[in-house]
């Protein structure tokens, strides 16, 4: 239930500089003609864009890298999981096959990524205007959903290494409702603690583009906050040990993209349009799921979430939807899901 915020600097170009030689006794005569006489120079790598954007990316407040190793560790590791995933193995190498003890502890860095973003102490505790850049409501929430999907995906990928024996399986299914019911409790106090004006909210008052129209954002809010409920829904499954990791992307990059917009390297629009991109991909597993375990569980994850959706709209406080949907999920077992095929 998270994402937008911090502070719109203005970033001055200095690409280009002027260098004057010659000597300071004829006054600025000599001057004026030295500097007729040399034409400017190309931009040097000092001043290049590349070495511009490292500086704004890589800051004081991590002097030994540690985020930013995470970070880059973690996107390559998306970028191989989703490649897994889309054109391979559909449990990225959580399942039966491949290495799943070190695709386990890949999951690791993700963890340590989301907790390790405390580091950054400038962080705003109101969201900023005008533009999504992260603030401390956003950060206590990506924490929090971050983990979720990391230990649902653990958890369901130890209960393949320990034999889906039907003990294994019921743990893991109650471990993992239990990390979705937290998650939301400790949202909510996240949310008591640091929102600063009551009517805010994560998702319904994102900033957005000034071009864009009501009838735009409006369907831009409604995407973010069914694919919510997709994201809990894909926590709460516990078969295709991939889908917490999945879901995890969009969660993550999200922190990335808000990073971007606040050192004015991408635009609000650029923004919208990334994240959108990063919440349509799990989509794409999910119905690769589908057509290789011949199960109908995306199907019904996609209904049953539109339903929740639609109830939470017309008023339904978001308990009132989890707390059964969860009971449910435990009282059914795994009689309706293709927990196998991984």
């Amino acid at each position: 239930e998270a994402y937008a915020m911090l502070k719109d600097f203005a970033i001055d170009d200095d690409d280009h500089h002027q260098h004057i030689h010659g000597s300071a006794n004829d006054g600025t005569a000599q001057a004026a003609a030295a500097s007729t006489a040399m034409p400017l120079q190309p931009p040097t790598l000092q001043g290049g864009r590349l070495v511009r954007m490292r500086r704004k990316l890589f800051t004081r407040e991590d002097p030994i890298g540690v985020h930013k190793y995470l970070g880059i560790f973690c996107l390559l590791n998306f970028i191989g999981r989703y490649r897994q995933m889309l054109f391979q193995d559909p449990a990225a190498g959580l399942g039966t096959a491949g290495m799943a003890w070190f695709s386990l502890a890949c999951l690791i860095p993700h963890a340590l990524l989301s907790a390790s973003s405390l580091m950054f102490h400038t962080v705003p505790k109101e969201r900023v205007v005008g533009k999504p850049m992260i603030w401390k409501e956003f950060r206590m929430h990506n924490i929090i959903f971050g983990l979720r999907s990391v230990l649902c995906s653990a958890a369901a990928a130890l209960a393949i290494r320990f034999g889906n024996t039907a003990m294994v399986r019921r743990v893991a299914v109650i471990f993992s409702s239990s990390c979705i019911l937290t998650s939301l409790v400790l949202a909510d106090a996240a949310t008591k603690k640091l929102r600063g004006k009551k009517h805010e909210s994560t998702t319904a008052t994102m900033p957005y583009p000034p071009e864009f129209s009501e009838a735009t954002r409006y369907r831009f809010k409604c995407f973010y906050a069914y694919a919510q409920f997709m994201a809990t829904l894909a926590c709460l499954s516990v078969c295709n040990p991939a889908w917490p990791l999945a879901v995890l992307f969009p969660i993550q990059i999200a922190s990335l993209l808000m990073t971007l917009v606040r050192k004015s390297l991408i635009s609000t629009r650029a923004y919208h349009y990334a994240y959108t991109a990063s919440l349509v991909a799990p989509w794409l597993v999910g119905i690769r799921h589908m057509k290789i375990a011949c199960s109908p569980d995306f199907a019904v994850m996609v209904t049953l979430g539109y339903a929740m959706y639609k109830l939470r709209c017309k008023g339904v406080r978001k308990y009132a939807l989890w707390i059964p949907a969860v009971a449910l999920r435990i009282a059914i077992g795994d009689s309706m899901i293709n927990y196998t095929a991984w």
